[in-house]
């Protein structure tokens, strides 16, 4: 919010932080929007989402096909979804982000009259999330927003949009400001008094004095910010020397290039948020790379041909759960062609029950076997996306003579340098002979006899208390 007078921090906020990361961000693909023409296609000073943009996008990205034939959705629709776009902030900020984000990944559906006055529902995307090149990224500044009573507004400093939706707010402060400064002002324009109505459409939250950056997604609390280290280092390498010429790169410049380059940002959105108990998650660096590491790892065979496993050491505290959740939905929805199939084992009722609660927030399809019978049945049906089980049920699913042969299972062991030993994993192993284990512990064993690694194949990824 600039509601003080032009300071020196204020003219350095702009020239060291602000304009260098406006025309990064131009150079990575984002197209200059003013802040004069966002508000002429927003409506108001309250409203923010940028419908001219939008309605053409709805239009362009949208067809649905009857009889051979396809159709473009009526003008009503493309009016009415972009109205049903934007939640009411009555059951609060996070139920309206999650309302939003669900209309963004998965559409919704509009009624069309096809053929002789028949009325049927087509499915309708705001986003193309399998062309990122399909959809418009635009970058605004100064994006003046009032609050509802009009006793408040804000204006931050730069925001971003796919297809005119607002997914990035950026707070930018003069190099001798601390970062917190701009962490609190994204929290305090969050609250309801300010602008939510922004805030709700925000997926990630940044705050940068250009040699410190932090990120959250909407609704973090100020302790939970955090940083952001890139571990494709030949990705940045090549992004830096793109885009970056007649100056040295800053800790801005890396955090831009990491978190929104639009294929990596639309990737971030897509698979790495998450809500949890009505709380919205956005993945911490270490998780990301760990899953980039496990996509690339169950691509290669093993010497039986099956799919390549192995071990993700991750230190105690830092969102080894989480990390399976979102594993999952890249798995699910990835290799959806595979038909995949993903279990959770852990060794614990306390673990198997929240798992299985923070998968109940996603829009996976999952179950939890409540018995060594059931988790039997709950294979063979084949109807959920994800079953989450304690080690020990598998007793019963040997007894039963249950074999499942198929290469595209994958079971995610929890705290594996526990469970992986003895005949119960000789049973898992028996029921799943083919199937790819991903083991997650926070303190590998190095015994000969208990070598977390060497039972599951390899190491994929590590992130120690160190790097923490």
């Amino acid at each position: 919010m600039k509601d003080f007078p032009i300071t020196t921090d204020l003219y350095s906020e702009k020239t060291a932080s602000q304009q260098p990361a406006l025309d990064l961000l131009q150079s990575m693909g984002y197209t200059y929007i003013s802040p004069q023409d966002c508000e002429a296609q927003r409506g108001s000073r309250y409203h923010v989402l940028l419908k001219d943009i939008l309605r053409g996008q709805l239009r362009r990205l949208n067809r649905y096909t009857f009889a051979g034939a396809e159709n473009e959705f009526s003008a009503a629709n493309i009016e009415r979804a972009m109205d049903d776009l934007d939640e009411p902030l009555t059951d609060g900020l996070v139920r309206a982000s999650e309302k939003i984000y669900d209309a963004l990944l998965l559409g919704k559906s509009y009624p069309e009259t096809v053929g002789e006055g028949k009325i049927l529902s087509f499915n309708l995307r705001y986003i193309d999330w399998e062309h990122p090149e399909n959809n418009l990224f635009h970058v605004t500044e100064e994006f003046a927003v009032d609050s509802r009573d009009k006793l408040h507004n804000a204006r931050p400093d730069l925001v971003l949009f796919i297809n005119g939706i607002p997914f990035a707010v950026i707070e930018c402060k003069a190099p001798q400001i601390s970062v917190e400064q701009a962490v609190e002002q994204n929290i305090r324009n969050q609250q309801k008094e300010y602008i939510p109505q922004l805030y709700k459409f925000a997926q990630i939250v940044l705050a940068t004095n250009k040699n410190s950056v932090k990120y959250a997604t909407a609704g973090t609390p100020k302790k939970f910010w955090t940083v952001w280290k890139e571990q494709d280092t030949d990705f940045l390498k090549d992004a830096l020397a793109r885009y970056i010429h007649d100056r040295i790169p800053t800790e801005q410049d890396r955090n831009l290039i990491s978190l929104f380059t639009p294929a990596r940002v639309m990737e971030l959105i897509r698979y790495f948020v998450l809500f949890d108990a009505n709380v919205k998650k956005i993945c911490r660096y270490q998780q990301y790379f760990a899953i980039q590491e496990i996509i690339k790892t169950i691509q290669q065979p093993d010497e039986k041909g099956n799919r390549q496993s192995g071990v993700i050491w991750h230190t105690q505290g830092s969102g080894k759960s989480l990390t399976m959740v979102m594993l999952a939905k890249y798995l699910l929805i990835e290799l959806s062609s595979c038909h995949p199939r993903v279990i959770i084992v852990t060794d614990r009722k306390e673990l198997d029950r929240q798992i299985a609660a923070t998968f109940s927030h996603t829009r996976l399809n999952p179950a939890r076997a409540t018995s060594g019978r059931n988790l039997v049945d709950l294979l063979q049906d084949g109807r959920a996306d994800v079953i989450t089980t304690i080690i020990n049920k598998f007793n019963t699913a040997e007894k039963l003579e249950h074999k499942n042969l198929s290469r595209d299972v994958f079971l995610l062991v929890d705290e594996s340098h526990r469970s992986n030993y003895g005949l119960l994993a000789t049973r898992m192993r028996t029921v799943f002979p083919n199937a790819c284990y991903i083991g997650f512990t926070g303190t590998p064993l190095m015994k000969k006899e208990k070598n977390t690694v060497a039972k599951f194949g390899k190491l994929i990824h590590k992130y120690t208390i160190q790097d923490g």
